[in-house]
């Protein structure tokens, strides 16, 4: 049992020294991030163990995959940052959970068996985290397909109607009822770009490329194709791209009925096995 608090003392002492150590290098950075992760008051100590030990480039193959997935979500400009962020949360919470399976161990007077769950949970909470980044990822994506047939057709209707098509992007963005959905705030942002007179065909590539969807892609690639022509080659493409991402939407939503229906089982059979048991005990018990 000393050997537990032994250990506790010296993963605290070493945050605390490291703490001092430290001071307010990562402040600025740190403060970027304000709202965005927890655990952000260890944040600083998790930095600088990033910086000493390169574990950057170290584990570059693992996580690449983090910034991949970082890149989706946040685009090409902050995933860096946000990366070396999402890797400083990891290494805090390992060090929570560690620091809390010796703690828990001590106070049960050595018990193994908490020691050993201790360090699992410790050794599964990032990968668990990770598949958590990755399922955001994906209702990103799924977030952005559901939404993207309607802003196609308005897109079409206000083409039909006479209006170019940085106009009928601009009235997409000003007129939504969801100024918050991922699509949306890509669509924003390349309205603003669009305002500040850069390039039309520049702004499309980065959506394509912010967004990493094949069906933006499409998109972006048959405006550019068809938006100088105008008329009914642009009309026609945009309504068979449309007709494709309306299948699309039925499947996505037909996918997530059955996901919801699945999740359901497991409660019923818990339901199932509590209901046998109030009604089979006291038939047990009399026998």
């Amino acid at each position: 049992m000393v050997i537990y608090a032994i250990l506790t003392f010296i993963i605290i002492g070493i945050y605390f020294g490291l703490s001092l150590k430290v001071g307010k290098r990562y402040d600025v950075v740190v403060e970027s991030f304000k709202n965005q992760y927890p655990l952000l008051f260890m944040a600083p100590v998790s930095l600088y163990l990033i910086d000493h030990f390169k574990i950057m480039e170290r584990l570059y193959s693992q996580i690449a995959k983090i910034q991949q997935k970082m890149i989706s979500l946040y685009g090409n400009r902050t995933a860096l940052q946000h990366t070396r962020m999402y890797v400083a949360q990891l290494i805090s919470t390992s060090l929570v959970c560690l620091l809390g399976t010796f703690l828990f161990t001590l106070l049960s007077e050595g018990d193994t068996t908490i020691l050993f769950v201790g360090i699992i949970f410790t050794v599964m909470i990032p990968y668990a985290m990770v598949a958590k980044l990755a399922s955001q990822e994906k209702e990103r994506k799924e977030d952005i397909l559901t939404e993207l047939p309607e802003v196609v057709n308005k897109v079409i209707l206000l083409v039909n109607a006479g209006e170019t098509v940085q106009q009928a992007l601009i009235r997409c963005v000003t007129t939504t009822q969801n100024p918050n959905s991922p699509l949306i705030r890509e669509l924003t942002e390349t309205v603003n770009k669009m305002v500040s007179n850069e390039p039309f065909h520049q702004v499309l590539n980065d959506l394509s490329k912010k967004c990493g969807i094949q069906e933006i892609s499409i998109f972006t690639t048959t405006i550019l194709l068809n938006y100088r022509k105008g008329g009914n080659d642009l009309i026609l493409a945009l309504r068979e791209l449309s007709h494709d991402l309306w299948e699309k939407r039925k499947n996505i939503s037909k996918t997530k009925g059955e996901e919801a229906s699945s999740k359901m089982v497991f409660p019923l059979i818990i339901i199932f096995v509590a209901v046998m048991i109030i009604v089979g005990y006291p038939a047990i018990t009399i026998m």
